[in-house]
């Protein structure tokens, strides 16, 4: 029977012995049979850690890499430079997508940067012309000291000399007109006829009305009627009318003070009467 030599690491390299397996039961002939290993296989690299690269393959490493393939290719069988070619490609197609990416996350950037600096810009040119209407309205304001002031109400300022004014608008209604003025608590003082009223907006002076008795210094209600063609009293729209005394700023507004007491914010104000 031919023996043979067989580089098995499971029998020792000096066993010569016959390929007929023993039989069963029977004893072990012509070398010693290894022991079978006991327990889980595991991989010999079980701890092994691999390299990694967190940034990712850049062009140093594919240049690396490619001429590590080319020193180990076969001579007989070399790399078809098409496949070459067609990796170039790809790696520059890629490195390509990333550089326009950057680009686009840094216009992106720009672009953001550049909105919140015209939003600033915007805000602190609102802010200035706010500050510029401020300072007009101001010296409009103290232009308007000493000038009769007049705004939407009923009120009459007689001043020491009982001169004053008020103001009326009958619309379209004209005729024989009478004024009729009011305490604070709205009791009858004095009242007056007033001539032919035309139609519209119009002032009238104090010193023009025969008041009974006459009006000393100080601050009434009114209310003016006209009457119609039919005889019937018409009361028509009045407003508030003093001279502007003074001037107080609230919160950077400027507020007119009437006669003694009235305050008007300056926006309020509907005439400016010399």
């Amino acid at each position: 029977m031919i023996t043979a030599v067989r580089s098995n690491p499971l029998f020792s390299a000096t066993d010569t012995s016959s390929t007929t397996p023993p039989k069963a039961g029977g004893p072990t002939t012509g070398g010693t049979a290894a022991t079978a290993p006991i327990g889980e296989a595991k991989p010999s690299d079980v701890n092994r850690v691999l390299p990694t690269n967190k940034s990712g393959m850049g062009r140093d490493e594919f240049l690396k890499m490619l001429v590590a393939q080319l020193k180990n290719q076969d001579p007989l069988n070399p790399m078809d430079g098409k496949d070459m070619a067609a990796q170039l490609a790809q790696f520059s197609a890629v490195e390509q997508l990333q550089q326009l990416n950057t680009s686009v996350t840094a216009q992106k950037q720009s672009q953001s940067d550049m909105a919140k600096a015209i939003e600033a810009l915007s805000t602190s040119q609102t802010q200035s012309a706010d500050n510029l209407s401020q300072l007009i309205e101001g010296q409009m304001a103290v232009s308007t000291v000493g000038k009769i002031g007049v705004t939407p109400g009923n009120t009459i300022y007689v001043d020491r000399d009982g001169g004053g004014q008020f103001v009326i608008d009958t619309g379209t209604v004209k005729g024989p007109g009478r004024v009729t003025v009011l305490d604070d608590q709205g009791k009858q003082i004095a009242t007056a006829n007033v001539g032919n009223v035309v139609a519209g907006q119009q002032a009238i002076d104090l010193r023009d009305v025969g008041f009974n008795p006459p009006l000393k210094q100080g601050k009434y209600q009114f209310k003016f009627e006209v009457a119609t063609d039919g005889g019937q009293w018409q009361q028509v729209k009045t407003y508030s009318a003093g001279r502007i005394t003074g001037l107080k700023y609230d919160q950077g507004n400027p507020i007119l003070i009437i006669g003694d007491s009235l305050a008007v914010p300056m926006s309020k104000l509907t005439q400016i009467r010399g």
